[in-house]
């Protein structure tokens, strides 16, 4: 009888194991995301910031008891920004560490390595911390994508130096990453300056993580433009705005919301007086979630200083505990999907509002404002209403 008793309950054991195991990465009490981002490599202070973002967010939610009984662990793993150690970090957190969805995974080029396993695996990234068109055009049924893309970032500025500036006569040229986040944002730019009859002048390149910009800067002054679109990130912006103020050179700089964080500021100094950029998130906003946001930063981390990455993080952490919630306690990657597409106008997180649905995964979202560099206080400050672009029915389908 004892020796029955032994075998029905090895049984009942595994039967229950199996169970548990059933949904990757969910327990009775804990749910296991993964984050892949830069910690090491040039982007550092980004992946940084992004992951302390949101590990604050989820520290808080964690603290109330969860998401339906369940703690949210978050499992971050270092890519370098290489998109090899990319797919070598996805496939640790599927095959190894089981989790149940991605969060905030940084990067264009990087997480377009990774299209391929989600696809293959069918687990869910929510909110990557990129704004690449890629991400939701052709949408991906297990991709959550944030707004406004690249792509659309450079029509927001072309509307901006037109319709806001007024500017008279102007001549644009653009210095890009040569990647896919810098080619999504030229081809945002050539589509709008072709749509509104305005000349680019000058396109220079360079490869992520270059510190020499002598180069892009004498060839994109000899073509003598009034603005210079940046798509760049902090330190590359900052460099070129260093580069074009020892030669005393003077056009509007304009960058996309990469470029848009205080660290440009910090690295560049007073070389950065007159810089604009895009923004969607206003760290000064009244708006409840911001509240909230600055309230637990000045809790948990009083000495740490409001970043865009940072809030990029948090963001992406609010849409995801959003989904869970209404996905509900009986969890698994197809109801947390069907959650996602659910969102409608969703304006909870600290970001613009968030639509997605049955073949819609972002890129709607055609706002953004303006924000100008406070040198004195190595800060931007916002400059414009927010503007919205309208995609004209002539280019629409180019634009997505």
């Amino acid at each position: 009888m004892n020796k029955l008793l032994i075998v029905l309950a090895l049984l009942f054991t595994g039967f229950s194991w199996s169970f548990a195991e059933e949904v990757p990465g969910v327990t009775d009490s804990t749910i296991r995301v993964g984050m892949i981002t830069d910690l090491t490599g040039p982007l550092a202070f980004v992946g940084q910031e992004a992951s302390a973002g949101a590990r604050l967010y989820l520290d808080h939610i964690n603290a109330g008891g969860g998401v339906h009984g369940r703690k949210i662990e978050l499992i971050v793993e270092d890519d370098g920004y290489q998109p090899p150690r990319t797919i070598a970090a996805f496939r640790k957190l599927v095959d190894q560490d089981r989790v149940f969805c991605f969060a905030g995974n940084m990067g264009t080029s990087t997480t377009t390595a990774t299209f391929p396993f989600i696809e293959r695996e069918r687990i869910p990234l929510i909110a990557p911390g990129t704004f690449a068109s890629a991400m939701h055009t052709p949408p991906k049924q297990y991709l959550f994508a944030k707004d406004p893309s690249y792509n659309i970032q450079a029509w927001i500025i072309a509307k901006y130096i037109l319709e806001v500036e007024k500017a008279d006569a102007p001549r644009l040229a653009v210095l890009y990453q040569d990647d896919d986040y810098g080619q999504d944002g030229l081809r945002g730019l050539r589509e709008a300056a072709e749509h509104y009859g305005l000349p680019i002048v000058a396109e220079e390149s360079y490869k992520k993580g270059a510190v020499d910009f002598s180069t892009q800067v004498l060839n994109l002054r000899k073509a003598d433009p009034t603005h210079v679109v940046l798509w760049a990130v902090y330190r590359e912006a900052a460099a070129v705005l260093k580069e074009a103020r020892m030669a005393d050179w003077h056009p509007q700089f304009i960058g996309g919301l990469p470029v848009a964080d205080d660290k440009t500021l910090e690295l560049a100094g007073a070389d950065a007086e007159g810089l604009l950029a895009l923004q969607s998130i206003d760290l000064q906003s009244q708006d409840e979630p911001m509240k909230q946001y600055r309230e637990l930063v000045s809790k948990y981390t009083p000495d740490h200083r409001l970043s865009f990455y940072h809030a990029l993080g948090f963001e992406s952490a609010q849409a995801l505990v959003e989904g869970l919630e209404r996905a509900g306690r009986e969890l698994n990657r197809e109801n947390l999907v069907e959650a996602m597409e659910s969102f409608k106008e969703w304006n909870g997180s600290i970001g613009p509002p968030l639509t997605y649905g049955p073949g819609l995964r972002g890129g709607q979202n055609t706002s953004a404002f303006m924000v100008r560099a406070d040198v004195a206080n190595k800060t931007f400050v916002r400059a414009t209403d927010w503007i919205r672009f309208e995609r004209p029915a002539q280019v629409a389908q180019k634009v997505e």
